[in-house]
């Protein structure tokens, strides 16, 4: 009997009310008002979770929705009246419908929001499509209230929204912000947008969706972190003197001007090359005039030199399908970390004086272990000879490291100075033995090796 007490004890409703307004706070604002039917005590909790996300993925259901989320504000506005502490610090709302004949409801409740003092708003919608012509959509704009009054506002995440300049933007107190799938109506919209954002720091551009500016202009004096997806063969005029992490996917090289950003430590490249050799140099010298950088990862397909006194940490990945070989140079006296994720066809040789922690993801598209492969792979490990700390390789199966015996007679062991060797496969390994027996032949000086099945 004891027992069955302890079983139908509710400990949850033993909690401290900041405890549980805690953990009601990770929950959709649906299920949040759901728990005011416990009990008593449940009755005005849900008053004080400060976040509200609404989310509704069926057009079918539209009014049950909107009246759901016209209630809630409603009861809310009025519990501030009851309960001082009930504040509301998030909001957010994503719909995968949308009309233009929502506008209203929706300047509404990003009213009510901001009325609120809200420090963070996502907002995630969709496009109205005309019946006949998918090419003509419509996307909902922000209303003058949060452009103009939004001055608690911390952070900010839009999503198939469209940006326009008719007012001027005053967010004085926003650090991130986050745009993604979002139409510029006007050129200067995205000048304007940071001219009105004096104190942000992270700015996320993600596919932006056409017409596109003429020329992306990106100026401020406070940006540390930005980052930019999507395929836009525009030029990209970046002047942020302050910048600490640069991440930049799918922009057009030849058609970007960092010269101005010295202070990156964190860059990340995955860039689309027009003309490489043109290109190429261009990045040689970039990563060469970076004195703070400390930390690159690299796309490329073609032949680099990268070289600079700072880097401690690299990530190279060379995603070229073709056979034909890549040859990258790395000196970086500093380096500590390095990560390679491609072919084995490839030539990487590196020249650093530090005890080097490394992984090799070796991406095998064709699975056709023959002469050729071993071949290449013996290529690749000689030029691997540095000095090495604690080393992982990840491959598809044992096969890829199970050299031939009549190979093994015939040339001399890569003789790479691994002594701590991790091995990740993706299917399970079949042929243990046979497969450290390999890595012993690949490097004699092995002390501590570990095989095992990625999950």
């Amino acid at each position: 009997m004891m027992v069955e007490e302890e079983e139908e004890e509710d400990r949850i409703s033993k909690l401290p009310d900041a405890i549980i307004v805690h953990i009601l706070s990770f929950l959709p604002t649906k299920d949040v008002v759901r728990t005011c039917l416990i009990s008593n005590r449940w009755k005005l909790i849900w008053y004080l979770v400060p976040k509200l996300s609404f989310s509704n993925t069926e057009s079918h259901f539209q009014e049950e929705f909107f009246n759901f989320v016209e209630k809630c504000l409603e009861h809310r506005e009025r519990g501030k009246h009851i309960i001082p502490e009930s504040t509301v610090t998030s909001f957010e709302l994503q719909m995968e419908f949308y009309e233009t004949s929502l506008v209203g409801c929706l300047d509404k409740w990003l009213t009510f929001a901001v009325d609120n003092k809200v420090q963070e708003i996502k907002l995630c919608l969709a496009v109205e499509r005309c019946k006949n012509y998918l090419i003509h959509v419509k996307y909902y704009s922000l209303p003058k209230t949060l452009v103009l009054k939004a001055t608690y506002l911390t952070i900010l995440e839009l999503n198939k929204v469209e940006l326009d300049s008719r007012y001027s933007f005053s967010f004085p107190s926003l650090k991130s912000l986050s745009l993604r799938l979002v139409q510029f109506a006007d050129n200067d919209v995205l000048d304007k947008l940071l001219l009105g954002s004096p104190s942000l720091e992270n700015l996320k551009l993600c596919h932006l969706l056409p017409p596109y500016p003429h020329q992306l202009h990106i100026h401020s004096s406070t940006l540390k972190f930005l980052q930019i997806k999507g395929y836009m063969d525009i030029p990209l005029q970046i002047e942020v003197i302050n910048l600490e992490t640069l991440e930049l996917h799918g922009v057009s090289f030849e058609e970007t001007n960092l010269l101005v950003c010295k202070g990156i430590r964190n860059l990340f490249l995955n860039c689309v090359w027009h003309t490489k050799e043109i290109a190429l140099s261009s990045l040689e010298y970039l990563i060469s005039n970076l004195h703070q950088l400390e930390n690159l990862t690299l796309c490329s397909s073609k032949h680099v030199k990268i070289s600079n006194p700072h880097l401690k940490s690299l990530k190279l990945r060379v995603n070229s399908i073709s056979k034909d070989e890549t040859r990258v140079i790395i000196e970086a006296p500093k380096l500590v970390s390095f990560c390679y994720e491609g072919n084995i066809n490839h030539s990487v040789s590196i020249e650093s004086s530090n005890l080097l922690n490394g992984k090799f993801i070796f991406v095998d598209y064709y699975k056709n272990y023959d002469a050729n492969w071993f071949i290449d792979m013996m290529s690749f490990m000689a030029n691997l000879d540095c000095s090495w700390n604690i080393v992982s390789l990840h491959i598809d199966s044992e096969k890829a490291l199970i050299f031939p015996e009549k190979m093994k007679k015939i040339c001399r062991s890569p003789l790479v100075n691994w002594e701590h060797l991790r091995v990740f496969t993706t299917c399970k390994v079949e042929k243990e033995s046979d497969l450290r027996d390999a890595l012993l032949w690949i490097s004699p000086s092995l002390k501590r090796l570990s095989i095992m099945e990625k999950a």
